[in-house]
């Protein structure tokens, strides 16, 4: 109560659900300093959920840490109502990465972002139904066995013949299924047989132009893998092998 014995009221205006983008699982790290527009903090929740109260929107988020990479975007209210989004942190220079970890190291313009597409054969993602780039330009199905979170994942998808071939990202999520909303529609139609999808793994080259992208490789029989590897609007495909760290050129 204040002074005048009236209840302050607290109106939920966004929440936040953070997640490893490496290891696929929710973050619950005290280390993490989050803030909106600057000054506003969120309340801590137990369960992992970061909630800010009686912002006035929309807000600038920045959230920082020693493990992970910055991430700073704005968010505002849809409909009256509160956002709740889940953003996936990447891994920065101080992340505790496992022994063997396969990784593409490299030099780039201070703040390039650089993703990288591992094609290997364990086939976890697919179509599970045709994407038409006309007729439903922002929906699309991915067959999704694990029941895995895929908002805010990136992947990349090729079709059969290896003629069109695009990066995308995932904005929404249909519950625990695999019907997706794209962040950007494609240029392309994908049909379902024959078309392959593979998840990305992404990082911004610090102040010194350095960068390190850990992959999540399925495949540990496979020593070497094809990756394509983007740089801006530049895509090239880079042989690399699996378990050590991978030096790569963007100027070759």
């Amino acid at each position: 109560m204040n002074g005048r014995g009236e209840h302050v009221r607290h109106r939920v205006s966004l929440v936040l659900e953070l997640w490893d983008d490496f290891t696929d699982r929710p973050i619950s790290d005290p280390s993490i300093v989050i803030t909106a527009s600057g000054l506003i903090r969120p309340l801590r929740k137990e369960d992992g959920f970061y909630v800010f109260v009686n912002c006035p929107m929309p807000v600038h988020v920045e959230i920082r840490s020693e493990r992970y990479e910055t991430e700073e975007f704005d968010a505002g209210m849809q409909d009256g109502k509160a956002v709740i989004l889940k953003k996936r942190l990447r891994p920065g220079k101080n992340y505790p990465l496992p022994a063997g970890t396969t990784c593409v190291t490299g030099c780039a313009e201070p703040g390039t972002v650089i993703e990288v597409a591992a094609e290997e054969s364990s086939g976890l993602w697919r179509l599970f139904s045709d994407y038409h780039s006309e007729k439903l330009p922002e929906s699309m199905e991915l067959f999704n066995p694990y029941e895995k979170q895929l908002e805010g994942r990136r992947f990349f998808i090729l079709d059969k013949d290896e003629k069109n071939g695009e990066f995308f990202e995932v904005k929404q999520q249909e519950s625990r299924s695999g019907k997706i909303v794209l962040e950007k529609a494609l240029k392309h139609s994908y049909k379902k047989a024959g078309t392959k999808i593979y998840e990305c793994s992404m990082a911004r080259a610090d102040r010194d132009g350095n960068f390190t992208i850990p992959l999540k490789i399925r495949a540990r029989d496979e020593k070497k893998i094809l990756c394509r590897i983007r740089e801006g609007e530049k895509v090239r495909s880079v042989q690399i092998f699996t378990g050590q760290q991978n030096k790569w050129n963007p100027a070759e």
